[in-house]
């Protein structure tokens, strides 16, 4: 499809704290289409989470600062729409998955509760309606009802209702039943065993895979068009890792949505991504398919954080690592930002800020392999 589901064009945010600013985005840029898993990564505090929220606008304002740029969402600029209407975009248009589960979901609600309240968000904005939270389980009027079948519709005073006829508790009960049998279908969906006993507890009474599961669930049962995954494995152990990848993989298959995938795990976004971008320092420093990224990297920064993966066999020599730090965001360096650390940096690169995130000029590459370093076919010759 030529026309991109999301586009992210020359986005910068700054973040005011009491008489300083900090640069947390400069000038990101990339796209994504409809069926797409874009994975991006980066080191703690480069911006990934800023970026994520920035989308749907959750950032508060303050201390973040719009410092220009445009988010395109299925046509829309969502940095311009109003902000009473920016919830009509959330949940139904862009679902989130954060990366705490246990501060997402909420400790006074049943796991049925939580699920059922974005169902019922979905179909009344299906069927153009604001959105209203309905009790998942009301009261049940029918208990107090004669026993009998035909005594109310005896007495003299209440007239005969046509055949066929619902009463309120009747419409009302069929509502309840049509809620729970969709949410146990999503929970089947996310592979939950007895979802009619998990239905009804507490976020508390979970483990942790099981709490990022219903997490999932509760997203996709708004049915977004684009589904961003805030990390969304950090806080879980290995092996409920690979199960909630291995999840989220086989729901590509069968939930028509794209999903912009966070994370510092390289491994994690070689497993999902089908294009990657990389971040340093707030900004976008590469961007392609995930295989040609992890295959010939075209950025010194990428290069050096594929070299820190720790290799399968075993070596009594120190890991690979990366000397200097992470540049001072407030007052950056007036050339690249990833200059100071750069074993092939030059002074044009010390003086001069790195170019925009332009086509990799590399022949071979892909044309959607783009770079932000000056020299990206010598990246190869790195060690």
């Amino acid at each position: 499809m030529t026309t991109p589901l999301l586009a992210v064009e020359h986005l910068s945010i700054n973040y005011v704290v009491g008489a300083g600013t900090f640069r947390a985005l400069h000038d990101v840029s990339f796209e994504m289409y409809p069926g797409e898993v874009v994975g991006i990564v980066g080191e703690t505090g480069c911006g990934k989470s800023t970026l994520a929220h920035t989308i749907p606008r959750l950032l508060p304002e303050p201390p973040a600062q719009l410092g220009g740029g445009r988010v395109v969402f299925q046509g829309v600029d969502l940095l311009q729409y109003p902000k009473w209407r920016i919830p009509e975009v959330r949940g139904t248009g862009i679902g989130m998955i954060f990366q705490e589960p246990i501060n997402s979901l909420n400790p006074a609600f049943r796991i049925y509760d939580q699920i059922a309240e974005a169902i019922q968000v979905r179909r009344l904005r299906d069927q153009g309606k604001r959105p209203k939270f309905v009790p998942a389980e009301p009261f049940d009027y029918s208990a107090r009802a004669p026993k009998a079948p035909g005594e109310v519709l005896a007495h003299p005073l209440v007239p005969q209702l046509p055949e066929g006829f619902a009463t309120p508790a009747q419409r009302v009960a069929e509502r309840s039943e049509s809620l729970r049998e969709e949410v146990l279908r999503y929970l089947e969906l996310v592979r939950i065993n007895d979802p009619s006993t998990i239905l009804k507890l507490y976020p508390h009474q979970l483990s942790g895979g099981m709490r990022q599961r219903i997490m999932i669930a509760m997203a996709l049962s708004e049915r977004p068009a684009l589904l961003i995954a805030d990390e969304p494995t950090s806080a879980l152990d290995v092996t409920i890792q690979a199960q909630v990848l291995s999840l989220m993989n086989e729901l590509m298959d069968e939930v028509q949505t794209s999903i912009l995938f966070i994370s510092h795990d390289l491994g994690v976004i070689a497993e999902t991504a089908d294009q990657l971008g990389v971040m340093y320092a707030g900004e976008l420093v590469e961007f392609g398919p995930v295989d040609e990224v992890f295959r010939a990297p075209r950025h010194p920064y990428t290069k050096a954080l594929l070299r820190s993966i720790p290799s399968r066999y075993k070596s009594d020599g120190p890991l690979p690592s990366m000397p200097g730090k992470v540049p001072n965001l407030s007052r950056p360096p007036p050339g690249c930002l990833f200059a100071p650390r750069c074993p092939m940096a030059r002074e044009v690169c010390r003086k001069d800020p790195a170019p925009a995130l332009v086509g990799s000029p590399v022949p071979g590459d892909a044309a959607t392999h783009r770079s932000a370093c000056r020299f990206p076919a010598e990246v190869g010759d790195l060690p």
